[in-house]
């Protein structure tokens, strides 16, 4: 099987900041009542812009920024909870925005954690030497379902959207994914059509911080690496109380955990791929560094990926 190598990120961001000025005066909040709960200071919320234009504007700035030849893109894998309509699908159009005359493409619908599942996916079809070039994007316009009389919801959730492009490399490269799925649980986070979502807070901080602490710890245990030999942890951008407690957990730094949510606030799918071009574009990712990607959510949906720059 051929490994697999990072070679492009990007993310795009809608052009609507929100403050916790608005929800302080909404729930009659004290100033720093949100960022003390949820690490949060900023969101985003596409008002002018569809889920698709999301996908599509990430898609050619990547193409853009990285002077990609669209058309040696042969697949295009897109992960949201977000999605307007049933078909076709937003890889469809992102294909056609692009004009990529063929490719395969695929939605995949897996809760927060689907851009681990859709990173996973790609991997696999570029091992089995079926594609050779897939982008992968997460975007998010889960502003179109919240219930903004929910404070524990709409206080920590934004828009957003973020690529990266896998190709295939001839160098041993370092790849490990443990994804899991808990379907009995999946009543403590849901949206059904034209409904808002419904997020039980408490108990996705339990599900978040025991199941992907045991997950992080066997996908190390699989590889045989250890925390130690992992630059980053990048989790998903749920909130900072989650987060913390996984690292308290599983007893890894706080220094190796990257967070950008205080100024991006909880973007579900997008979360993660938003994270790795911000630390890509900082040049914090050199060659052969290993990361450890890590989702978790609703479905209930989980999985770690242990990826080799």
């Amino acid at each position: 099987m051929n490994s697999v190598k990072m070679v492009a990120t990007s993310s795009y961001l809608p052009e609507t900041r929100i403050s916790n000025e608005f929800f302080n005066e909404k729930f009659n909040l004290s100033e720093d009542w949100i960022k003390k709960r949820t690490g949060i200071d900023y969101r985003y919320f596409a008002k002018n812009e569809t889920i698709t234009e999301l996908g599509i504007k990430v898609s050619k700035k990547i193409v853009e920024e990285n002077s990609i030849n669209k058309d040696d893109i042969d697949g295009i894998i897109v992960t949201t909870t977000s999605t307007d309509r049933i078909m076709p699908g937003i890889s469809f159009e992102i294909q056609k925005a692009l004009e990529i005359e063929k490719c395969m493409c695929l939605d995949v619908l897996a809760g927060c954690s689907g851009f681990i599942n859709a990173l996973d996916i790609a991997r696999k079809y570029i091992a089995l030497e079926e594609l050779k070039n897939v982008l992968v994007i997460g975007v998010e316009k889960i502003s179109n379902y919240l219930n903004f009389e929910d404070i524990n919801s709409s206080i920590i959730l934004g828009d957003g959207a973020g690529a990266v492009l896998l190709t295939s490399s001839n160098e041993e490269k370092i790849y490990y994914s443990n994804t899991e799925s808990f379907g009995k649980g999946n009543e403590i986070l849901t949206c059904h059509n034209n409904e808002k979502l419904y997020m039980d807070g408490k108990n996705i901080y339990k599900f978040a911080v025991s199941k992907t602490s045991s997950n992080i710890l066997e996908t190390l245990e699989k590889a045989n690496i250890s925390k130690e030999e992992i630059k980053y942890f990048i989790l998903h951008q749920s909130n900072s109380r989650i987060i913390d407690s996984i690292c308290e957990k599983i007893d890894i730094s706080k220094e190796k955990v990257y967070k950008n949510l205080d100024k991006i606030g909880n973007t579900f799918c997008a979360s993660i791929p938003i994270v790795l071009d911000e630390i890509n574009k900082k040049g914090l990712l050199n060659e052969k560094d290993k990361i450890l990607l890590c989702g978790y959510g609703g479905g209930l949906n989980l999985g770690s990926i242990i990826l080799e720059i």
